[in-house]
């Protein structure tokens, strides 16, 4: 009998470890903790704006294998990144520039290898989404001032991942190597890593970027960063998952913003609780394995948090709204753009295999 509940209790523990990852949540908690902490003492939101800082940061240590220089260089990149936006929210035209040149640098740092896609992505997200949360009910004048105020919360928020990646490197390094030398790298990627072809990719982030970009500056959309992201999110490099990427998040929206409303009617309406569900939000970042349960569960709590806001449930539509057309967005360009460069290589390619007229 032991030996059943033995059996039982691995095939449970098998399958919590397919789900949830026990490495990244310990990880996430180190750096997340202390900020919790900070934003209940000082009663400081800023905190907790900065909390998707180490979160980001810690996606691109572990998928982009990021050395203390490179996660340093990766702290800065996103400080700069939400300056920058921030400052171009004063003008539309100016910020849908500045976002396609952001998304089109996010996607252009693959040339370095297909790791790399992480590193980009995770810089352009929390830029982007730092920027509009803080750019909200901000007048022109005051948003530069106001993104310098933001500046020390962020470059605080990164120490705890920096320390991470410092002792990580430290504990690779090969016995006889000079320590200097060891902490000079940007990455622990090795010299031959995958490499794609990104030309494709960088055109058609431009495109669903530009697009979403301007569709919210021109409709005046809440929350926008939901629908550009969603439009570059979706955009992976082919067709093929590029469909599957649109259908994982049209599922985790339809299904985590319905949960989320359910779930916020029944809970207490306590700025401590909607704090614990921001925090949450950005734990399934990391720490939830499939793609598509970690996205209905971030849904959920966004849904969660606008009616602990003390705004109305069908506002959890709005995330539903802008993560279904931003997505929209970013497949109808990733088809498009894969079907033209489909084209030009069987046109290419006939016109190779043709036979060349005779010179007599």
């Amino acid at each position: 009998m032991s030996g059943q509940y033995h059996s039982v209790a691995s095939s449970l523990f098998r399958g919590v470890e397919t789900v949830f990852d026990r490495r990244a949540l310990g990880r996430a908690m180190f750096a997340l903790v202390p900020l919790l902490v900070l934003v209940l003492v000082s009663g400081r939101s800023e905190w907790l704006t900065a909390a998707i800082v180490p979160v980001a940061m810690l996606i691109a240590l572990d998928h982009s294998r990021l050395a203390p220089l490179g996660v340093f260089a990766h702290a800065l990149a996103i400080s700069a990144g939400f300056v920058i936006l921030m400052a171009s929210l004063a003008h539309p035209l100016l910020f849908v520039v500045t976002t396609v040149l952001l998304g089109v640098g996010s996607a252009l740092v693959t040339a370095g290898g297909s790791a790399l896609r992480s590193l980009g992505n995770f810089t352009f997200i929390p830029s982007l989404y730092l920027a509009c949360e803080c750019g909200e009910g901000i007048s022109r004048q005051a948003l530069i001032s106001r993104s310098v105020e933001i500046l020390p919360f962020l470059l605080i928020a990164a120490l705890p991942i920096l320390l991470v990646a410092s002792v990580e490197h430290f504990r690779s390094r090969e016995t006889g190597q000079p320590t200097l030398t060891h902490f000079a790298k940007w990455t622990r990627l090795c010299a031959n890593s995958e490499r794609n072809a990104y030309i494709e990719l960088v055109i058609t982030v431009a495109l669903a970027v530009a697009y979403a970009g301007v569709l919210v500056e021109w409709r005046h959309v809440d929350h926008g960063q939901w629908m550009i992201w969603s439009a570059a999110s979706v955009v992976t490099g082919n067709a093929t998952s590029a469909r599957q990427k649109f259908r994982n998040r049209l599922t985790g929206a339809v299904v985590g913003v319905s949960f989320g409303v359910v779930i916020g009617f029944m809970i207490p309406h306590a700025s401590f609780m909607r704090v614990l569900v921001v925090f949450a939000a950005m734990l399934t970042l990391i720490c939830i394995r499939p793609y598509t349960l970690a996205f209905g569960v971030r849904c959920a709590c966004a849904a969660i948090a606008f009616e602990l806001a003390g705004k109305p449930w069908i506002f959890g539509g709005e995330r539903l709204l802008n993560v279904t057309i931003g997505s929209a967005i970013g497949l109808l360009c990733a088809l498009t753009v894969s079907a033209i460069v489909a084209r030009m290589k069987d046109a290419c390619r006939s016109q190779c295999d043709s036979p060349r007229p005779r010179k007599d």
